[in-house]
């Protein structure tokens, strides 16, 4: 692993991840076998290796992680790029929900961190392709 190029990614995330709510694409496997990318907005990222965002239970997201936890994040920021696999998990406990609400949710209708219609996605990266200051490393994660 490149640990220099690993830092940089992490400084990127961290200090990006609260410009425009750090957006990515999240890529999961749909039921029927293919891959499906949407947006999601992570919050307080603090490492590559471990991100988290909201969604809401019964969702298409919700669902396919329950089915295939295998998944992808690409985040973009500039010209870097930090291009994430790995699993993704479902997090309902309302100690982690309280713990990552936040008070913009309820513009998507949630209405508040006790809502029983959200849940955390929890992703942990296995490996990591990065292109960061127009360098390239790819690398497995522990």
């Amino acid at each position: 692993m490149n640990a220099e190029i690993f830092e940089k990614a992490n400084k990127i995330i961290k200090t990006n991840g609260g410009i425009n709510f750090g957006d990515a694409s999240f890529g999961i496997i749909d039921e029927s076998g293919y891959p499906s990318v949407s947006t999601v907005s992570l919050i307080k990222p603090e490492s590559i290796s471990e991100l988290h965002f909201l969604t809401n239970i019964g969702g298409n997201k919700e669902k396919r992680i329950k089915q295939n936890n295998k998944a992808s994040i690409c985040c973009r920021f500039d010209f870097n790029n930090i291009t994430l696999v790995g699993e993704a998990e479902v997090l309902t406990d309302q100690e982690t929900k309280s713990k990552f609400w936040q008070d913009r949710f309820s513009q998507m209708g949630f209405s508040g961190e006790t809502d029983p219609n959200i849940c955390i996605v929890k992703f942990t990266a296995k490996r990591v392709s990065l292109f960061v200051d127009f360098e390239n490393a790819g690398f497995a994660l522990n």
